[in-house]
C-alpha cells in the first residue's frame, strides 16, 4: 500500500478592521483581525510603528478561527503614517500577513496675515489698493485666494503655494462709488 500525504501550502486568511476613517492625533484606535485557516492556527502577530516606537502584539492561537485585537492612541504629529501588520502563521507554517495605513489627519489651519497699502478710512472709487498676505502652516501650503466683491460680484485670484511660509499679494482697483 502507498500512502500520499499533501502538504498544506495555504496560508491563513486575514482580515483587519479600524474603529476610525478619519484619524486624528490623540485618537484611541481599536484594530482588529478576523483569522480563519482549515488546517489551524499557530499564532498571530500586530506590528506597528508609532513615533518611532516599534510594537509587537503576540498572539498563540488554536483551532481554525481566530480573532486578535488591541487599542493604542495615535501619540504622533499630523499627517504621521502608522503601518499595521498583522502577520499569521498556521501550523504548516504557512505566513499570510495583512497591512494597513493610518494615516493622521491634518486639522491645523494655516495662519494669514494681511494688509493694505491704504487705511480703510480713506479709500475712495478708482484707487489702487495692494493686498498682502502672508501665511504660514506648520506642514505645507497650497494655495493661497483673494476674494474681491465691490461691483456687486465676485473676483477671485488665486496663487499656487509651497513650503511652510509664503507671501503673496493683489492690486486691486476700487470700483465702486463711495
Amino acid at each position: 500500500s502507498t500512502l500520499v500525504v499533501v502538504a498544506d501550502r495555504t496560508a491563513p486568511v486575514v482580515n483587519t478592521s479600524f474603529n476610525v476613517s478619519n484619524a486624528f492625533v490623540n485618537d484611541v484606535i481599536n484594530f482588529s483581525g478576523n483569522i480563519t485557516d482549515l488546517g489551524g492556527l499557530l499564532s498571530a502577530n500586530w506590528t506597528y510603528n508609532l513615533s518611532g516606537v516599534l510594537t509587537k502584539l503576540n498572539y498563540t492561537l488554536s483551532g481554525t478561527t481566530a480573532t486578535v485585537s488591541n487599542t493604542t492612541t495615535l501619540s504622533c504629529t499630523e499627517t504621521c503614517v502608522v503601518n499595521f501588520t498583522l502577520y499569521v502563521t498556521d501550523v504548516n507554517n504557512n505566513v499570510r500577513q495583512n497591512s494597513t495605513l493610518v494615516v493622521v489627519a491634518d486639522r491645523t489651519i494655516p495662519i494669514v496675515n494681511a494688509t493694505l497699502n491704504k487705511s480703510l478710512t480713506n479709500i475712495i472709487q478708482n484707487d489702487i489698493i495692494n493686498l498682502t498676505a502672508n501665511v504660514t502652516d506648520g506642514l505645507e501650503l497650497s494655495f493661497g485666494q483673494v476674494i474681491v466683491n465691490d461691483t456687486g460680484f465676485a473676483r477671485y485670484f488665486n496663487f499656487s503655494l509651497s513650503g511652510t511660509t509664503a507671501q503673496f499679494s493683489q492690486n486691486i482697483t476700487v470700483s465702486c462709488a463711495t
